[in-house]
């Protein structure tokens, strides 16, 4: 859990755990841009990130509860606000990352749209979810 954290403490996010993310690691942002296919590597994360619709905006994530699912993955309810890059307009959304961990290092990260798919994705429940609060 603490990679995780340290994910959300650096500004760079991903991107800034160097070190702390598997060469071949598989990003999926599929909930979210479904033209996009998955993200292999941080070469490709980086391209992501220069090449997606909030390029160049400011965006922040909050991360708000982190759930541990098992010895290999932790799921993250995540406030992300962003302001976009030509229009200026504020978007707020709740959404949620599935870090999935072998040997220190993150193998794959996964952003849902919905927490409750996220939730239902991982085996736990709303109740899980609740009595974790």
């Amino acid at each position: 859990m603490k990679i995780v954290r340290g994910c959300y403490a650096d500004a760079l996010g991903l991107i800034g755990a160097f070190g702390k993310v598997a060469l071949k690691a598989e990003f999926d942002f599929t909930q979210m841009y479904p033209e996009q296919p998955l993200v292999r590597g941080i070469d490709d994360l980086m391209r992501f990130r220069d090449t997606n619709p909030w390029r160049g905006a400011p965006i922040h994530f909050a991360p708000e509860r982190f759930f541990d699912v098992d010895d290999d993955r932790v799921l993250v309810f995540v406030h992300v606000s962003a302001t976009g890059h030509g229009s200026g307009a504020q978007v707020e959304i709740d959404v949620a990352h599935e870090f999935t961990m072998l040997d220190e290092l993150i193998v794959g990260f996964k952003v849902y749209a919905s927490r409750t798919d996220a939730l239902e994705a991982v085996g736990l429940s709303e109740e899980d979810a609740q009595a974790d609060s």
